[in-house]
């Protein structure tokens, strides 16, 4: 929460309208007309498709009462004030970072080429087992979401858990420079937006900026399994996890039919049966991350250790559906990067099925990467898997690649969407799993809606929409 007045000194904005007093209270942000909600503040940022400062006029009405824009304007019919600023963004950065400095949280930020979102929920639901949490709404996890995120804040939260994501080099910094952590998680460094970066040393740079702007006597909490991560924090204090030797390590590991996770968990000489409620082999490590983050914040294991256990999955991370044949869908379709990819076909090992068959999407932003990511997941295609659907489009060769790596594995390539979903009812029987996966732009929820004999009014076999069909303010179905 911040004032009127405050706003304007944060941004060093010029009053175009100002009817209110100046002391009037101001908490939560948008910059989307059709997504307003309970926010009290409108940013008109530009944008690929769209100017925010073309949709103004509907303002007119709405409970907003300040609203930030780059150039003259006027708005009949709305009752808030109007701040011009020279470049909404930063103005929305200076705001996010007042906010946060008048109110002074703990702030966890995590950071990953994968698993963040993931990460993020499970520490702040642990968390919230003892202490008041903010936490970044779904993937707001860039420059707009991370300070829209800090909007929400009022006082009363004690700790802020911040997802933070790159697509170039800097972008962590910035975010870092918004919000400097008392706690930075590193979780994994793979090949998303290779493409972009060039090398996976480029991305690594680039999540270690996390540790930037880490607060003095802050905590870099890394993934000790991948060794290159912990000289990223050189300089800070810091605890390891993993199931290799760290600090907190994961050892007799098991998982139960649907592929869920039991562990101890070993601090020096303290043990702590785990359980986590994440299905696949990568479910440990976001229990491990928010078991250092709450021993950081003073909470006690058994806590952490039953928290863990009952987190809520997020729609389209690896959650479990029933087809109405009785076949198991495994619903991992939100994003997708070469990593979890290999992760969800070593998870579908772990669960028990009589088949066992994988439907793969495209992954975005690989240019550069193609050839040795098509490799590596085709080599990865081994039995117990038993089949595997590639639909990708828009991936010229990457059937190709995949197959000229792939195992003992009935590999097809499905043109369309609904050609895929009739071959797949085909195998619609108990016994059978279905691991479904591919990039946010793949829209592969579409498939799952398609599997539960939904209708989706949508025919469009690629989208650039990052929101998930369910969401898709043009989308009258699959509700």
């Amino acid at each position: 929460m911040i004032t009127l007045a405050e706003a304007q000194a944060a941004t060093g904005g010029t009053w175009l309208a100002q009817p209110l007093p100046p002391r009037t209270p101001l908490q939560g942000g948008c910059f989307d007309t059709r997504r307003i909600g309970d926010a009290q503040m409108f940013f008109a940022l530009p944008g690929e498709r769209a100017d925010g400062h073309d949709f103004l006029p509907r303002l007119a009405g709405s409970g907003v009462r300040l609203a930030v824009v780059a150039r003259e304007a006027a708005i009949p019919g709305f009752a808030g004030a109007l701040l011009r600023v020279p470049d909404v963004l930063r103005a929305l950065a200076a705001l996010g970072a007042a906010v946060l400095r008048k109110h002074t949280p703990k702030v966890v930020a995590i950071t990953g080429s994968y698993g963040k979102t993931t990460a993020k929920e499970v520490i702040a639901h642990v968390l919230a087992g003892r202490l008041r949490v903010l936490k970044t709404p779904g993937s707001l996890n860039n420059e707009i979401g991370v300070p829209i995120s800090l909007l929400e804040l009022d006082g009363t939260q004690q700790v802020a858990v911040l997802e933070f994501s790159a697509r170039k080099p800097g972008d962590i910094d910035y975010l870092g420079r918004i919000a400097p952590p008392d706690v930075a998680v590193l979780l994994a460094v793979g090949q998303a937006h290779i493409g972009v970066f060039g090398s996976r040393e480029a991305i690594a740079r680039t999540k270690g900026e996390i540790f930037h702007h880490l607060r003095p006597g802050g905590l870099a909490v890394v993934n000790g399994d991948d060794p290159a991560l912990a000289p990223l924090a050189a300089g800070h204090r810091l605890v390891t996890f993993g199931s290799a030797p760290a600090d907190l390590r994961a050892v007799e590991i098991t998982h139960d039919a649907l592929g869920r996770q039991r562990f101890t968990g070993l601090a020096g000489e303290t043990r702590v049966a785990f359980r986590s409620g994440i299905p696949g082999v990568h479910g440990l490590y976001p229990v491990l991350a928010a078991w250092a983050v709450a021993r950081e914040l003073g909470l006690p294991d058994e806590l952490v250790a039953e928290r863990a256990a009952v987190h809520p999955l997020q729609k389209g991370r690896a959650v479990h559906v029933q087809a109405p044949g009785g076949a198991l869908l495994l619903d991992d379709t939100y994003n997708a990067s070469p990593e979890t990819v290999v992760n969800l076909i070593r998870s579908l090992a772990t669960m028990d099925a009589q088949e066992r068959i994988l439907v793969l999407g495209h992954l975005s932003e690989l240019e550069e990467g193609l050839g040795a990511t098509a490799a590596t997941i085709g080599r990865a295609l081994q039995p117990p898997l038993t089949h595997c659907f590639v639909h990708a489009p828009h991936t010229p060769g990457f059937f190709a690649q995949v197959q000229a790596a792939a195992g003992d594995v009935a590999l097809r390539e499905m043109p369309t969407l609904d050609a895929l979903a009739e071959a797949l009812r085909g195998f619609d029987r108990p016994g059978v799993l279905i691991g479904i996966k591919g990039a946010r732009s793949a829209h592969l929820e579409r498939l799952v809606h398609l599997l539960l004999g939904r209708r989706v009014d949508c025919r469009l076999q690629h989208c650039g929409l990052i929101l998930p069909c369910t969401d898709c303010p043009a989308l009258t179905a699959a509700r």
